[in-house]
């Protein structure tokens, strides 16, 4: 995945309390695209803009809007295309790297 939107993690009502669990949103549609670790839902098929991505590991989609995932810091980055500032997005729920965005 290349872009997103930022989307709710878990939140801290003060110091003294253990974070609530993240909330996550359920997608409708017929092709819904998941985590591989955990299938949390994290994008609808009718949000791809461009599927003429390549990853390190294969094949990357752009979105226009993806679900239930946090963002890494950005950093400075080589990809194909040249230096990018990228910063990683994690499934809210099993934390697993799913993509980045620009």
């Amino acid at each position: 995945m290349a872009n997103s939107s930022s989307n709710q993690v878990a939140n801290k009502d003060n110091d003294n309390e253990t974070p609530s669990p993240p909330h996550q949103v359920y997608l409708n549609g017929d092709q819904i695209f998941t985590c591989s670790g955990c299938h949390t839902h994290l994008a609808k098929n009718d949000d791809i803009i461009s599927k003429g991505f390549q990853g390190r590991h294969g094949r990357a989609y752009l979105f226009k809007m993806v679900y239930n995932i946090s963002l890494g810091p950005k950093e400075d980055r080589v990809l194909m295309t040249g230096l990018h500032s990228v910063a990683d997005i994690k499934c809210i729920i099993c934390q697993s790297v799913v993509g980045w965005i620009y």
